[in-house]
């Protein structure tokens, strides 16, 4: 899985091809949660969530990990800041500090692996935060009226076919993370729904 190809391209698509709604879904509760001491951003990309933690919360370390060289350069060149690192490493392997993160970020990452995967990488990120810990996660759903069900498995599998194509991503389906996520001693404290159940925000805590 590679999206070094699509680094340079990549926020243009995303503002072509959805505004500004994916951005909004990122945001639903930065400005509600605690002020974290430590974030873990897996699979940031293209970085458009990380200026606007270092701008709330200036003091905070950040620890940015993601596949793609390309995607961490242009992320890196978004923020000046000496609280921020920034890791190239592939999730599936990259063994973290344990215990150290309070706030743990996972925007439009989740929906990138399968069922196996997904559970190994929440496994993962539960490991590595704190025991009072927040865990902010926006992604893709299908929603659950038929209408918009069969809207959002169009534009879903179309995604899907496309970075499956083009990053030679493994996953061809959306896995529902919540048993994963309850799993490593999390539950739902907030969620909103955006785009006719096609976008989602949540909060979750332990």
């Amino acid at each position: 899985m590679s999206f070094d190809r699509l680094a340079p391209f990549y926020r243009s698509m995303e503002i072509f091809a959805a505004g500004g709604k994916l951005q909004r879904c990122r945001m639903a509760f930065l400005d509600e949660i605690p002020v974290p001491k430590k974030i873990l951003l897996a699979g940031e990309g293209h970085g458009r969530f990380l200026p606007e933690c270092v701008r709330r919360f200036p003091q905070t370390e950040i620890v940015m990990v993601d596949i793609s060289a390309g995607m961490l350069e242009i992320a890196r060149s978004k923020v000046e800041s000496d609280h921020v690192k920034f890791i190239h490493a592939d999730f599936l392997e990259w063994d973290g500090p344990q215990g150290e993160f309070d706030l743990i970020v996972t925007n439009f990452f989740l929906d990138c692996f399968t069922a196996d995967q997904l559970a190994l990488v929440i496994s993962k990120l539960g490991r590595c935060a704190t025991p009072d810990a927040q865990w902010l996660l926006a992604d893709f759903e299908i929603a659950t009226t038929p209408l918009a069900g069969l809207r959002g498995r169009l534009i879903v599998g179309m995604l899907y076919t496309f970075f499956r194509l083009v990053a030679a991503l493994k996953a061809s389906a959306l896995v529902p993370p919540e048993r994963d996520l309850e799993k490593a001693g999390f539950s739902l404290h907030r969620r909103q729904t955006h785009d006719w159940g096609l976008l989602k925000s949540e909060w979750w805590c332990r």
